[in-house]
């Protein structure tokens, strides 16, 4: 099933739970709510249709305009025809999204990595601790509001910092967020 038409059958399957749709560089993106998200995403993943059984690669992107919030974006992949398909769902700060580790166990990985370095909780996550950062780390570090520094840090598995060049101190923008 091509993308186009697996979009088709979630909105005659599920309604309209898709708040945007974009193509650009002949990929699909879908923007869904975040309380319909795990409905739309075990829709897709259904074989043989719609097929994006792979999850490849969970990310997000921080926004402080025109309110402090962070996309999270699923990459799915159908290995029967090749094709891909790009969800995403918006949470604010200090809200959660729900997990899908129960769906894709891969995404364990990828929701720690995204609660450690941009603050997006998981509800229903087994294990949602630090990956990268230390456990006393305070803070994310990819939120844009996160201080500009380079501080060392005694990061986990042994990986040795980098000696700091230059400290860049944290600027107050004089925006209301």
């Amino acid at each position: 099933m091509k993308t186009a038409e697996a979009v088709q059958k979630l909105k005659a399957k599920l309604g309209n739970i898709i708040i945007g749709e974009a193509y650009s560089f002949e990929e699909t993106t879908l923007e869904i709510g975040k309380e319909n998200l795990k409905k739309a995403l075990l829709f897709l993943k259904q074989t043989p249709d719609p097929g994006y059984e792979t999850l490849m690669d969970l990310t997000g992107v921080d926004y402080l305009e025109p309110i402090k919030r962070t996309k999270v974006v699923y990459w799915l992949h159908n290995p029967t025809n090749l094709e891909r398909l790009r969800i995403v769902a918006f949470v604010e700060r200090d809200e959660a999204m729900p997990s899908v580790v129960d769906i894709w166990q891969g995404a364990n990985w990828f929701e720690r990595e995204l609660f450690d370095l941009f603050g997006v909780r998981f509800e229903g996550h087994p294990d949602l601790k630090r990956i990268l950062m230390p456990d006393d780390w305070i803070g994310h570090p990819l939120r844009r509001d996160h201080a500009l520094t380079e501080e060392p840090v005694q990061f986990k598995h042994g990986v040795q910092p980098k000696t700091p060049s230059e400290i860049i101190p944290y600027v107050e923008s004089d925006k209301k967020s």
